[in-house]
């Protein structure tokens, strides 16, 4: 992020002094007013003190702006505005002219990536965030939470889950980075399956539980992470701990108006907890969500034929 700071300073002299030389000059925005210098009286000195954001968190740096970093500023308020708009070809333009001409901004390269993913480039787009994560030294915990998300959705648990512990070393208060830890430890766990021993499965299995608690600890009534912790709970073989949860992620609807998937969450925690009533009863209002779901159908037929299976004979 650019931001810049214009202070004009009335200076009584003949003429301006020379421009520093090197890189990291001032620039001075007197070529740009040439009407300001042509007083008779005096000379007013426009001085463009500039404040330069690495983009990364917490981490900022004060020195002067570059003739290349003002207009990568331009270039990058387009893009930006083409990404808010939705046009993404015109924001991926932009943004990599962008790129181009300020290499060391971490924030350009976020929001150039991100303006990849959405046009579906998602190879070049971890490549610009990874390089804005290494500009950054693994202390910005959104790009961090960022590359865990889209390292997962690559189906790359493994590096996934070393972006969200880096996100929770950072700040272990930002409950995406726990549950992202998570979901991506779970994920590693089933790959492994067969490859380690039952009781390393089971752990592996645990610590992603508790990862999933720990991020509920600091956002209780989260409707993301509370039907992934159910669904663990179920394969860690747990179903009056799943009920409980998928009970609770209810609660957080209206009475009525709880999402399908919900009911359904409840109807197979009562089906492994053996009370077939409350699951049929479950189901069926899961169903009348969505009536034309044919999974929701057959499963619903299923736990009728246990039901009657299991009731007592007259």
């Amino acid at each position: 992020m650019v931001v810049s700071l214009t202070i004009f300073i009335h200076w009584e002299h003949k003429a301006p002094h020379p421009l520093p030389e090197g890189e990291g000059r001032v620039i001075y925005a007197a070529s740009s007013f040439p009407s300001i210098f042509q007083r008779p009286a005096f000379g007013l000195f426009l001085v463009a003190l500039a404040i330069l954001v690495s983009g990364c968190a917490g981490t900022k740096s004060f020195r002067p702006m570059t003739p290349s970093q003002i207009i990568s500023g331009e270039l990058s308020r387009d893009g930006n505005a083409a990404l808010e708009k939705g046009d993404y070809e015109r924001a991926e333009k932009k943004l990599e002219e962008a790129v181009k001409l300020n290499k060391k901004d971490a924030e350009l390269r976020r929001h150039y990536a991100e303006a990849l993913w959405t046009r579906g480039k998602h190879r070049e787009a971890l490549e610009q965030l990874n390089e804005a994560a290494k500009r950054c030294n693994g202390t910005d915990v959104s790009l961090e939470i960022s590359l865990a998300e889209k390292s997962l959705f690559m189906g790359d648990p493994i590096t996934a889950f070393q972006h969200a512990d880096q996100a929770t070393r950072f700040n272990s208060k930002e409950y995406k980075g726990w549950a992202l830890r998570g979901k991506a430890g779970w994920c590693i766990a089933e790959r492994q399956l067969g490859q380690v021993s039952p009781e390393e499965s089971a752990e592996a299995l645990k610590k992603a539980r508790n990862d999933y608690y720990r991020a509920l600890s600091l956002s209780p009534n989260n409707r993301e992470v509370l039907p992934d912790l159910a669904m663990l709970q179920m394969r860690r073989n747990e179903p009056e701990s799943a009920l409980a949860t998928w009970q609770n992620l209810q609660e957080l609807y209206p009475p009525g108006n709880e999402p399908a998937d919900v009911l359904q969450g409840k109807a197979e925690a009562y089906h492994a907890m053996g009370r077939m009533k409350d699951a049929v009863n479950a189901l069926a209002a899961a169903r009348q969500r969505v009536p034309n779901d044919p999974n929701i159908a057959r499963r619903l037929q299923e736990f009728e034929a246990m039901s009657r299976s299991t009731q007592p004979r007259r």
